[in-house]
């Protein structure tokens, strides 16, 4: 009976526990996340001060990394500089205690001043980023993609190199 009865509390327990809710972390997160999004559309940087830690780290391509809320402010300012008519849609979000991943696209016209700007030539984009949150603020990114079908797309061809004759 001792037995029959250990083992209906050790299952009661472990039932009970098993089938517990898991917290949606995405209630705390998601409208940082989407503010952060924001921001990368409208080019307002000022909003960034709200939800970027002063530490904060950008890991991408050479052209768009920061290590600093004021290079973040620099890289999204040039980003707005070179395209107009910018859609960033997050396809993908999967969110955890302090982390987000995820999978974006983007399209936009390349109608600006900054350094990759092309004659208002469309271009379209996807990759993956990774959001690290830390005291209800970002406090890093990892974003990848390729650039490669972009400058494609922009006009320029990829020439490969030359081979050494023998």
């Amino acid at each position: 009976m001792l037995k029959a009865g250990s083992m209906f509390i050790i299952m009661t327990f472990l039932i009970s526990t098993g089938c517990q809710q898991q917290p949606d972390y995405s209630m705390e997160l998601k409208p940082i996340f989407d503010k952060y999004y924001e921001v990368w559309k409208t080019g307002n940087v000022d909003e960034l001060d709200a939800i970027i830690d002063p530490s904060f780290m950008r890991h991408a391509d050479a052209g768009s990394s920061a290590k600093s809320l004021d290079e973040l402010k620099k890289v999204i300012t040039e980003f707005k500089n070179t395209f107009s008519d910018v859609k960033l849609v997050s396809e993908e979000e999967i969110f955890t205690e302090n982390k987000f991943a995820g999978r974006w696209s983007f399209t936009g016209k390349t109608t600006g001043s900054g350094e990759r700007s092309s004659n208002g030539k469309s271009v379209s984009q996807w990759g993956i980023n990774i959001i690290h949150f830390k005291d209800g603020k970002i406090i890093e990114e990892w974003d990848g993609f390729d650039n490669v079908p972009m400058l494609e797309q922009l006009g320029f061809v990829m020439t490969p190199p030359a081979t050494e004759k023998k």
